[in-house]
């Protein structure tokens, strides 16, 4: 519900979009639409990004302290710079590899029990693992850099949105009331929906490795 709610929101400014701008798909002019040859990494960011991720850190949050999860979850900032030098050929100077290392080592002292709270091995490589789809969804996120964020944004949203929710339903769980799913789906147009698409272009602006070390992820 809560990508739900972001994707409902974007396709709406989709709308007012295209109208203000008499395109009619709700492509400003300037912003280049998305391609057929966008699908597959469309579909990644979706699956890894919106559904794997989501997944692997509940499930690592269930199994480790509140705090230790917070920290754990700094690990997608260092993947994702790692991923982008690695993977994408980016520049990350010193500075950023310094901080990265550190961080990689809070990650190691805190799976080996010596950091804040409690975190079982489970749950370290479940938390782990979610910041790793992030990382790689960043990664492929900065790729579409060239096309409209919004088109980007609203069809990881709606993708992940309603694949998770014919999951939910197929594995037995129900919709919740109506009063607390319209207040789901009202938290997640902004929770998921702004916030994705700010940081969509955070990437086209500063790259997949120099966003990482400004985006953080903590449960409070």
């Amino acid at each position: 519900l809560l990508y739900a709610g972001a994707g409902a929101a974007l396709t709406i400014v989709g709308v007012f979009r295209g109208l203000r701008d008499g395109t009619g798909d709700g492509a400003p002019r300037g912003e280049m639409p998305l391609a057929r040859g966008d699908l597959g990494a469309l579909l990644a960011v979706t699956v890894l990004g919106g559904m794997v991720g989501p997944l692997l850190m509940l499930f690592g949050l269930a199994r480790s302290s509140a705090t230790a999860g917070a920290l754990f979850l700094n690990l997608e900032g260092p993947l994702t710079a790692l991923c982008a030098v690695v993977a994408f050929g980016e520049h990350l100077g010193r500075r950023g590899l310094g901080a990265t290392a550190l961080v990689f080592a809070g990650a190691a002292l805190l799976g080996a029990g010596g950091g804040v709270g409690q975190v079982s091995l489970g749950g370290a490589a479940a938390l782990a693992g979610a910041c790793l789809a992030w990382a790689v969804d960043n990664n492929l996120t900065q790729r579409l850099a060239l096309r409209d964020p919004i088109a980007v944004v609203r069809a990881k949203t709606l993708g992940a949105g309603g694949a998770l929710l014919a999951l939910a339903l197929v594995f037995g769980n129900h919709l919740p009331p109506l009063r607390l799913a319209l207040a789901t789906v009202t938290v997640g147009a902004i929770s998921y929906g702004a916030s994705v698409l700010l940081d969509a272009y955070a990437l086209r602006l500063l790259g997949a490795a120099r966003e990482a070390a400004l985006d953080r992820k903590s449960v409070v």
